[in-house]
């Protein structure tokens, strides 16, 4: 038996599914509706505001006294950032690529594998003019303002579009076959999505639990049965994603109700609807938590809750298959994600964030350092974006 048989049998197992083997209509939520198709969508590349690099929280691995917290030397006029952890990666309003932190394989684009921290950003040579830029663990996806993408980092595997070359990091941008038309991505340790102009979505990777689709090839191509798209994300075992209605589409792996079906367990190859949200026009993803924000600038989460990532209340290791408000929140604008935290920005610029390592981050440190209800992260203006430690502020800061 192979490894993707054995997983396919224990997630459907665990929805209490009597499986005879493994094809598609046993791996299937069989219990599941599957989502409308919806009308067609045209997404195109937003703009995006322009503003300054801010660092609310040290990358992984910085030296004792080689970082200090705030504005990040030399990155104004920003209009996208991404950051790993390790390491942060800035696109500017010219179209140039800019990033500082720990190299892990190559993640800072400069050249080398040599694991070294460098404090101050340098510019990433041989790519632009880029839109904005996505982390997927150490790999980064630069979607270039012609709709293609480059991408470097630690994995080969996905920074070549899935080809079986290997997993040794790639270390200058390399442009990713096949990857043409691109608005935004959504990618993750294991695979990567990109969202196309046509509201269709590429992807490729790792497809154990079935997020490319029912197929056994690694190598990049249209997720089928999905489209009509306006936003993606994926959220670790399963992928989310909004239509051109406001209704919300998952696929993949519901062992952690990610496809806000329950029982937990299964997965499906394709999407299906996800209850309980309407008028919804962004999604993000973490490590098996979702959220999605509404119209009316409510932010929803579904998914695991272990360090209050859902924002529920709760800090256990639990699971939400139905998506639930996250209260105590003002109107917000923009949602992110970054592992087990989820983060908010509200109409008026404020940081808002829940989940694991955030009470720290608002200065009320508590035993769990995860807060289960959102806390506001204090910036120096009002925010644009954020990803993980790092926020684009406004550009009136001092």
């Amino acid at each position: 038996m192979t490894m993707r048989s054995l997983l396919c049998g224990l997630v459907a197992g665990a929805a209490v599914l009597a499986l005879a083997g493994c094809s598609a209509a046993d791996r299937a939520v069989v219990f599941a509706p599957e989502g409308p198709e919806g009308p067609s969508a045209r997404p195109a590349q937003r703009e995006l505001p322009t503003g300054t690099a801010w660092a609310f929280g040290a990358p992984y691995d910085a030296p004792a006294g080689d970082f200090e917290g705030g504005p990040v030397p030399g990155l104004t006029d920003v209009v996208s950032v991404a950051d790993s952890g390790h390491t942060v990666v800035a696109v500017r309003a010219d179209g140039t690529v800019w990033s500082y932190g720990t190299n892990v394989d190559g993640s800072l684009g400069h050249g080398s594998r040599e694991r070294v921290f460098e404090a101050e950003p340098r510019q990433v040579r041989g790519i632009g003019p880029a839109h904005a830029v996505y982390g997927g663990g150490a790999t980064f996806y630069v979607v270039l303002r012609d709709g293609s993408v480059m991408a470097w980092g630690s994995d080969r595997f996905l920074v070549r579009g899935g080809k079986r070359e290997g997993h040794d990091g790639v270390t200058v941008p390399e442009r990713v076959q096949r990857a043409e038309n691109v608005v935004a991505m959504g990618p993750h340790l294991l695979n990567a999505f990109a969202l196309r102009s046509d509201g269709r979505v590429l992807g490729w990777g790792i497809n154990l639990t079935d997020v490319l689709g029912e197929r056994d090839g690694t190598r990049i191509g249209t997720v089928p049965g999905v489209s009509g798209v306006v936003d993606v994300a994926s959220a670790g075992g399963a992928v989310v994603a909004v239509k051109a209605d406001g209704t919300v589409c998952a696929w993949g792996n519901n062992a952690h109700g990610l496809l806000a079906v329950g029982p937990t367990g299964g997965q499906s190859a394709r999407p299906v609807h996800v209850r309980g949200l309407e008028n919804v026009v962004q999604v993000a993803g973490g490590s098996d938590v979702a959220y999605a924000l509404d119209r009316d600038g409510a932010v929803w989460a579904w998914g695991r809750g272990v360090s209050g990532a859902l924002g529920d209340g709760d800090t256990s290791d639990h699971v939400s298959a139905k998506p639930v408000r996250v209260t105590g929140l003002p109107g917000i604008r923009r949602i992110s994600a970054s592992r087990f935290t989820g983060y908010a920005i509200d109409t008026d610029g404020g940081l808002w964030a829940w989940g694991s390592g955030t009470a720290t981050l608002a200065g009320h440190p508590g035993t769990s350092n995860g807060a289960a209800r959102p806390v506001r992260i204090p910036l120096p203006a009002p925010a644009l974006d954020v990803s993980g430690h790092h926020a684009i502020v406004e550009a009136h800061t001092r």
